[in-house]
C-alpha cells in the first residue's frame, strides 16, 4: 500500500489525493480486540481506522447505498444488545441464587434444631447447636 500510495502522491501535483490516501499507522493495523476478548471493558470507544470508512459515490463501505459499513455497524448493535441481554439473564440468576442460597441455610437451621429437640446427649445436641450456627 505504502508503495502504491507513493506513487499516486507523485502523480498527483495538486496533492488532492493526499486526504484520501492516508498513511496508514501501526495503529491503524491494530486488532480488534472485540472477537478475542468478547467481554472486555470499554468497546463502546472502539473506533474503526481511517481506511474503512473511505466515502465514494460507487464504494462497497458506503453506509447511504446500504453497504459493508452499514451491515458492520448492524452486526456491532446485535453483538451489543446479545452482550447486554446475557448480562441481564446473569443478574436474573444471581439473584436468584442468592435467594435459594438464604432458603437453602434456612432449611437446614430449622432442620437442626428439630434434631435439637430430639438428641438426649449432651455432645449431640452441642453439635446440632454448632450446626444451628451456620
Amino acid at each position: 500500500y505504502q508503495r502504491a500510495r507513493q506513487a499516486i502522491l507523485r502523480l498527483d501535483p495538486d496533492g488532492n489525493m493526499t486526504e484520501k490516501y492516508q498513511e496508514i499507522l501501526p495503529e491503524d493495523l491494530a486488532v480488534s480486540k472485540e472477537v478475542t476478548e468478547e467481554n472486555r471493558f470499554g468497546q463502546g470507544t472502539s473506533k474503526l481506522a481511517w481506511f474503512w470508512v473511505i466515502d465514494g459515490g460507487r464504494s462497497q463501505l458506503n453506509v447511504e447505498a446500504r453497504g459493508l459499513m452499514e451491515e458492520f455497524y448492524r452486526i456491532n448493535w446485535l453483538k451489543a444488545r446479545a452482550r447486554r441481554d446475557r448480562w441481564k439473564e446473569e443478574v436474573s440468576l444471581v439473584m436468584h441464587e442468592m435467594l435459594w442460597t438464604g432458603l437453602w441455610f434456612e432449611y437446614h437451621k430449622k432442620m437442626w434444631e428439630q434434631r435439637a429437640l430430639q438428641l438426649t446427649e449432651p455432645g449431640e445436641e452441642a453439635y446440632a447447636n454448632k450446626q444451628m450456627g451456620l
